[in-house]
């Protein structure tokens, strides 16, 4: 296996009896209440709208679920979606598809609980408000300045930032459906990566969008919104889940996928944010899109490429995104480049070459203006030969995509911590702080004892793969990729029996929280026959995972 990354970042290494708790604490500042994820059963759906065989693949009408069956606290799951064939070809409407009154406590916000609180998934208005309010967070606040003028929406902009103090005072009197403002101004709050500062929310979003590849999940983005809030009509590049938390919101949605030529031609000029314009016209027609109402629990999927326009109708308008990442061709190939440009590989570094240049030249009469047709045809087929040499070798594309998918979308301000600048921070062992999680090796060891766990830290992607070696015949070499860096270990062809090193690059990858029970009672894969404990390349590998800070301990 080679050395591990150098510049990877986070331990938020915890003791005491909830990681969340703490977690919150430290984010912000506060006591923060004790949160947690909500387990949940498989439940059942049935269509009751729309003939799904009777209508065209490219039509995008809207599949509505009737309320079935709520499983602690859930009904929506893969099985139900994919049954809609709604993936990636049409909007999905499921109702009550989770209970918000299992997974957002609002007696929590409201100071209405007393003593130890049931763990909530989803974080309270205002808690994404203080979150708002963080340094580190992305949020933004979009305000409508004419919504008496139907129709007006050249009236956008955006103030990007964090919150300041009137602002988070303003935004904690906006969450009430008593809100009686008069003001024809109109502002929403938007707020991304709300699942790294919210272990609870990520834990949630990892077990309910499990069939969702964690390449292709992005953050969890949470918007806040007072009555005739919105952030206008526009159009999506990729899949996202609207989730309903709190609060009532009417959703148009364009009944076609709109092009990108489409989109550009209705974008309104001059403004900081992405309106469609002509929206209200093709409501009226009624012909381009349907309206729906959604509520608390309700579920909306849109397929990437439909306009849509969310308005807000109560004062308390919470909704929840879960988007999926979806690299565009420009995306690969700038980054393709970025790699290019710094590459030793001999495609990489071929020039342009004419070795017969001089080969029936007229010396007194000739043209050295001319671009000629040879000198683009060879320049035109250095490229594709180079490009074509590199992307078809399998292991460079491997490596280049699995960087390329785990990096970080976001810019962040050194996240994740490395374990070593968060004791450092932290002042060493304190009151909260144990001697044990001061360095890699004793959490490592701690949780093989079964006396600790390990958690994926919030907000990073962690993916594995597989894939021929085309220096050792034969050979397989496996790959482990998180937040841009890789390790790999070889072994013997994909059929031959799984090497230590795979099986644990699968566990860390696959599981957001890992305890022994992951890690050694797996039909002893991943144990060293000897001693019948996890191999001593393996437990390295842990510790060099948890010194970076993309793994941090927790004692739960």
């Amino acid at each position: 296996m080679i050395p591990g990354p150098t510049s990877l970042s986070l331990a938020f290494s915890v003791s005491g009896s909830d990681r969340r708790r703490w977690h919150l604490a430290q984010r912000r500042g506060g006591g923060g209440s004790a949160i947690a994820s909500t387990s949940a059963s498989s439940g059942s759906a049935s269509t009751s709208k729309g003939d799904r065989e009777a209508r065209p693949d490219d039509e995008t009408y809207v599949v509505e679920f009737e309320p079935s069956d709520v499983l602690d606290g859930r009904r929506f799951d893969a099985q139900a979606f994919a049954s809609s064939n709604c993936w990636g070809r049409r909007p999905f409407l499921m109702r009550e598809a989770f209970d918000p009154d299992l997974l957002l406590d609002v007696g929590r916000e409201n100071g209405d609980c007393d003593g130890e609180e049931p763990i909530r998934a989803w974080p309270s208005w205002g808690e994404v408000v203080a979150m708002a309010s963080d340094d580190e967070s992305e949020s933004r606040i979009i305000s409508q300045n004419n919504i008496a003028v139907p129709g007006d929406h050249a009236s956008f902009d955006v103030r990007w930032g964090q919150l300041s103090e009137k602002d988070v005072d303003s935004w904690l009197s906006k969450g009430s459906d008593a809100s009686d403002d008069e003001d024809e101004r109109r502002e929403t709050l938007v707020v991304n990566d709300v699942d790294r500062f919210y272990p609870p929310l990520a834990d949630w979003m990892r077990d309910v969008f499990r069939f969702i590849p964690n390449w292709r999940l992005d953050d969890g983005q949470v918007s806040l919104a007072e009555i005739g809030g919105g952030i206008g009509p526009h159009v999506d590049n990729y899949d996202v889940f609207l989730i309903q938390t709190s609060g009532t919101r009417t959703w148009q949605v364009g009944r076609r996928k709109m092009t990108a030529a489409e989109e550009r031609d209705a974008t309104m000029e001059g403004l900081d944010v992405r309106v469609l314009d002509g929206w209200d016209a093709d409501r009226g027609g009624g012909r381009e899109m349907e309206e729906w109402t959604v509520n608390p629990g309700d579920l909306l999927y849109l397929p990437p490429r439909v306009a849509h326009c969310g308005t807000a109708r109560s004062g308390d308008c919470a909704t929840l995104s879960v988007g999926c990442r979806a690299p565009s061709v420009s995306d690969l190939v700038s980054k393709l480049a970025e790699s290019l440009s710094s590459s030793m590989e001999d495609s990489a570094l071929r020039r342009y070459t004419d070795d017969d240049l001089l080969k029936g030249v007229d010396i007194v009469d000739n043209a050295p203006g001319e671009l000629t047709s040879d000198a683009k045809e060879r320049a035109k087929h250095l490229v594709i030969d180079s490009m074509t040499s590199l992307i078809s070798d399998d292991e460079w594309w491997d490596e280049f995509f699995g960087r390329y998918v785990t990096e970080q979308k976001r810019a962040r301000n050194n996240y994740p911590i490395p374990l070593e600048d968060w004791v450092d921070d932290c002042g060493g062992s304190g009151e909260n702080q144990p001697d044990e999680w001061e360095d890699a090796q004793s959490i490592v060891q701690s949780v093989l004892a079964g006396g600790s766990v390990l958690y994926q830290a919030e907000g990073i992607t962690f993916a594995y793969s597989s894939v021929r070696s085309k220096i050792h015949k034969g050979r397989c070499s496996h790959r482990f990729y998180v937040d841009g860096e890789m390790w790999h270990s070889e072994s013997q062809s994909p059929g031959a029996k799984q090497n230590d090193m795979a099986h644990i690059f699968q566990l860390v990858s696959n599981h957001r929280r890992i305890d022994c029970g992951i890690l050694l009672d797996r039909n002893d894969i991943g144990k060293h026959e000897s001693t019948q404990q996890l191999a001593p390349e393996a437990v390295q590998f842990l510790e060099e995972l948890v010194s970076a800070g993309v793994l941090y301990g927790s004692d739960e």
